[in-house]
């Protein structure tokens, strides 16, 4: 493929596309949960209410991650793209205040859809104009803006929250406004993918399957950590709230540098290596706490399980890419995204009805054997395809 000379250079490319993964997931999925203690105990929602408000959450971004490729056709990606940012930083705004449950659900779920929106058509579509010769690593580095927002969310909230709830999230709505400037003036006209280019031919489909169950496979493992690490290490752990709170910010800083490691060993390995690779290294480290004793334990897992989702997810778009023509690219990326919100979802009812009965240990070993069962899955699958 020719590159367009009018785009901006690949490096503002990728900046481009970060800004766009560091507001829809970083911000506005993550931040939620540094927010949700003080939210609750401020007593503007009660326990059960907060988590009705997040599983509006995880609604919203299955919708949006179903319907984001026909958003995209119908309203063209710049213009959902440039929206979505806009609105995750005008849902930050209008939850300022003391409300009924059904407008921070709202809200919620708006960040949900538009997050979905943000994380299948900007990578995707930046993915697809950057040069060969640094493809792989860019499009790794994109999902440095995940980490970035959880990094956010770690710091700003709990220097706000002392000074007033409502601090809390305007200062995340300030937050968004530099990377959402950036999306809206920014952002240049593209083209969606390119037809006439074949995928790699035979075994395909069954690669392209395989991949789809690993991505639903890794939803479930993604659970424990992001739902409930904070929460288990604190109460059922007897970590204090200042340590449990550092091995959030142990998470943050290994989701901003896990985009780093994939792109690393996609150059030397390939994404399909790179994948199964991430999937074992994540699996191991979900299991970790639960198996081994000590802080250092559960501070290798909350760097490795941070560092790993980020690398999944660009290992995961990297490999789809790869299996299909890249007219196709957008549409395959957005249905892997989208399986792994039914995943993601699905599993984050089920452990929590265990994790009420204290089987807190039992959902990090169902998410790490889950995540080794996905690699143990790709690795076959290759097998077979090479028969």
């Amino acid at each position: 493929m020719t590159r367009d000379s009018s785009l901006p250079s690949p490096i503002r490319l990728v900046v481009m596309a970060g800004s766009a993964t560091l507001v829809g997931i970083g911000l506005g999925r993550f931040a939620y949960a540094a927010l949700l203690p003080g939210v609750i105990k401020a007593g503007w929602l009660s326990e059960a209410d907060a988590g009705y408000v997040g599983a509006a959450n995880l609604l919203g971004y299955l919708v949006g991650a179903v319907l984001a490729g026909r958003a995209g056709q119908w309203l063209g990606p710049g213009r959902v793209i440039r929206v979505s940012a806009l609105l995750v930083a005008v849902g930050f705004a209008a939850s300022a205040w003391p409300a009924p449950v059904w407008w921070f659900s709202l809200w919620r779920f708006v960040a949900g859809v538009t997050g979905a929106f943000l994380m299948v058509l900007a990578p995707s579509l930046i993915a697809q104009q950057l040069p060969l010769a640094m493809r792989k690593r860019g499009s790794t580095w994109i999902f440095a803006g995940v980490g970035l927002g959880v990094l956010f969310s770690a710091t700003l909230v709990p220097l706000l929250i002392d000074s007033g709830l409502e601090r809390a999230w305007l200062g995340l709505a300030l937050v968004c406004l530099p990377p959402l400037w950036l999306l809206w003036r920014q952002w240049p006209p593209m083209p969606t993918g390119e037809g006439g280019e074949a995928g790699p031919g035979q075994g395909a489909g069954l690669l392209l399957v395989a991949v789809y169950l690993a991505y639903l496979m890794d939803a479930i493992g993604f659970v424990p950590h992001t739902v409930f690490w904070v929460d288990y290490l604190e109460r059922q752990r007897d970590f204090t709230t200042w340590a449990s709170a550092v091995q959030w910010g142990v998470f943050a800083v290994g989701a901003i540098s896990g985009p780093f490691l994939a792109g690393a060993a996609a150059r030397h390995l390939g994404w399909h290596r790179t994948l199964i690779g991430a999937l074992t290294i994540k699996g191991g480290a979900v299991l970790l706490p639960v198996t081994v004793g000590g802080v250092a334990a559960v501070t290798l897992s909350s760097y490795l399980v941070g560092a790993m989702i980020p690398a999944m997810v660009s290992s995961v778009m990297g490999r789809t890419a790869e299996l299909v023509p890249p007219r196709l690219a957008t549409r395959t990326w957005g249905h892997a995204t989208a399986l792994f919100a039914v995943g993601q979802a699905g599993a984050a009812y089920a452990m929590a009805a265990l994790y009420a009965h204290q089987a807190g240990p039992l959902i990090f070993r169902i998410g790490g054997a889950t995540l080794l069962a996905a690699a143990l899955l790709l690795l076959v699958s290759g097998l077979l395809a090479r028969r």
